[in-house]
């Protein structure tokens, strides 16, 4: 005897599958999340060159500023979020000078030769920077006369931020995945300047994945 239930439970299962195909073609595909390389190229995008002010002849030069990250309010004034007592100072291009003002007085200068720019990252070379304190980075291009400088406004995070920033770098060691999700995590928390200053911090390894990252900024510096 066939059992009168088999044909209500088989149209039931078509019925079901019909439904869940509908349903998956109805649905809006999922978007895949960005990596991370494509997160850092978006924000290189907001980068802005800042010009060399002074005499005249330095007209047109300007600095692509990489570390700290740097931002330029509506005046025109730069200024980076200090998120690392020790920031590292990197420039996309080739510079004459870089000049450290603290407390309205020069702290510390490097001079280019005649035949030799300066070119790559600068440790820090001063004790660190205080929560909350502000210095001047002064910045002159190749080709730009003595007084011409980019100017940019370092200002230390807060003093609870820049410990707890401190303390999660020398944590991250030398482990290389720690260090990337480190800065996943600072872009994922809107802490672009924590993100850069962790990315070209000098205590990072020398990972191949990391090193990635770090050229592709640089080398797209301000563009």
């Amino acid at each position: 005897m066939t059992n009168p239930i088999r044909p209500l439970l088989n149209r039931a299962v078509r019925w079901a599958v019909v439904a869940a195909v509908f349903s998956s073609q109805m649905l809006p595909a999922q978007a895949a999340s960005p990596s991370l390389l494509q997160r850092i190229r978006q924000l290189i995008g907001l980068n802005r060159p800042i010009a060399a002010g002074g005499s005249r002849s330095s007209g047109g030069l300007y600095v692509c500023v990489i570390t700290p990250r740097t931002e330029v309010d509506p005046q025109g004034q730069a200024r980076a979020a200090v998120a690392l007592p020790r920031p590292t100072i990197l420039a996309a291009g080739p510079l004459n000078e870089v000049r450290i003002d603290r407390g309205g007085q020069v702290a510390w200068r490097k001079l280019a030769s005649s035949t030799a720019a300066i070119e790559g990252p600068i440790d820090w070379p001063l004790d660190p920077v205080q929560p909350g304190e502000s210095l001047t980075l002064l910045l002159r291009p190749r080709g730009a006369s003595g007084a011409d400088f980019a100017r940019i406004e370092l200002r230390g995070l807060p003093e609870h931020q820049l410990r707890v920033n401190e303390v999660r770098a020398i944590d991250l060691r030398s482990n290389a995945a720690a260090w990337i999700s480190a800065v996943e995590s600072a872009l994922d928390a809107n802490q672009v300047p924590l993100a850069w200053a962790l990315l070209f911090s000098p205590q990072a390894p020398a990972s191949p994945d990391l090193n990635a990252l770090r050229r592709e900024v640089l080398q797209r510096g301000c563009s």
